[in-house]
């Protein structure tokens, strides 16, 4: 590998995205960092995609363009992983864009820490037009260690997203992905737990857009229960690490969320899931002061159910709780105008 220019692999699993692919797939060509090879995976979409994908193969010699049976966002993945030469890789969902010094702040951050890892913050664009957010992992480029990687990962502070990172070509047995929802969360599980240390641009740098037809945003189904499944998961790894505490907090305010939106659903399917979500809460442990770990006014909701309280009765207050909360917002916001 040249470490004056070494190749960056960027990975984009296309799929049903017509709408979003040039804005995405301009934003990387355009990159400040020119060493870069742009694999376009067509997860078999069954629009124009697969056509504007060979159009941008022809404008830009960097890019190659792999057509395959859809097989989901891993598969993907995992495809362009596989015919990827790079001495660094990258991954951009094909419905969101990035900064033209994403990857040049990425890789500096990473060759300045000797870091196989590197991440810059995210601007949270939600199309249905309220204000951008943002995912601050720090404020300016520095280093986290071993011990720092992991318990962010574990309180949920260092996300498992895959596209707001650089991963250096020696992690590439890790980058396996599964066919599954939220498949980023157990290969960021087996990355963390290992490196020795990862580098963060401080940097706003990723576009992730926030569609309201996202599996993110989709109503809740079974699928979804994929993510508690995994954060359990994630408080069983954390023992190893005398962490247990921190990734519990984590899960219990996760399944606190989908017991939320589950405890008046009609699904028997969903309803099964109601005790399991329960003895989630129920393992919460209040004396740690996990920086972000429950919102403020979820706070004393989640108590209520970790100490025993009916979560039935828990939510009705809540519910009445929210009514009043948003009928006194709104009378502040009309006496501001």
């Amino acid at each position: 590998m040249s470490q004056d220019n070494p190749l960056i692999s960027v990975i984009v699993p296309v799929y049903k995205v017509e709408e979003y692919l040039d804005q995405c797939v301009d934003s990387i060509v355009n990159q400040t960092y020119r060493n870069l090879e742009i694999i376009l995976v067509d997860d078999g979409s069954p629009d124009k995609c697969p056509e504007m994908c060979d159009a941008w193969a022809k404008k830009d010699s960097r890019i190659k363009v792999v057509h395959k049976e859809n097989g989901g966002l891993g598969d993907a993945r995992n495809a362009g992983i596989a015919v990827a030469k790079g001495d660094y890789f990258g991954f951009i969902d094909s419905d969101d864009w990035c900064e033209p010094d994403m990857y040049q702040e990425l890789l500096e951050s990473c060759l300045q820490n000797d870091a196989p890892v590197a991440v810059c913050n995210v601007f949270v664009d939600w199309e249905c037009g309220w204000p951008t957010e943002y995912e601050t992992f720090a404020c300016e480029r520095s280093c986290w260690d071993a011990s720092e990687v992991r318990r962010y990962f574990f309180n949920g502070k260092l996300t498992a997203w895959a596209w707001n990172k650089l991963y250096r070509k020696d992690l590439i047995p890790n980058l396996k992905y599964p066919t599954q929802a939220y498949e980023d969360i157990p290969v960021a599980r087996e990355i963390f737990t290992k490196i020795s240390r990862c580098a963060l641009t401080g940097k706003c740098s990723y576009h992730y857009r926030q569609r309201q037809g996202s599996i993110v945003n989709s109503a809740v189904n079974l699928s979804q229960f994929t993510l508690i499944d995994e954060l359990r998961k994630n408080a069983e790894m954390a023992k190893s690490f005398s962490l247990e505490e921190v990734a519990v907090a984590r899960l219990a305010v996760s399944s606190f969320n989908f017991l939320a939106k589950v405890e008046r659903e009609k699904d028997p399917a969903l309803k099964e899931k109601i005790s399991s979500l329960v003895e989630d809460v129920c393992r919460y442990q209040f004396g740690l002061r996990e920086k972000s770990v429950v919102r403020k006014k979820d706070r004393i909701f989640l108590y209520c159910i970790a100490k025993g309280l009916p979560y039935k009765m828990v939510f009705g207050i809540r519910r009445l709780f929210q009514g009043v909360y948003w009928t006194l917002n709104m009378k502040g916001g009309q006496k501001k105008q």
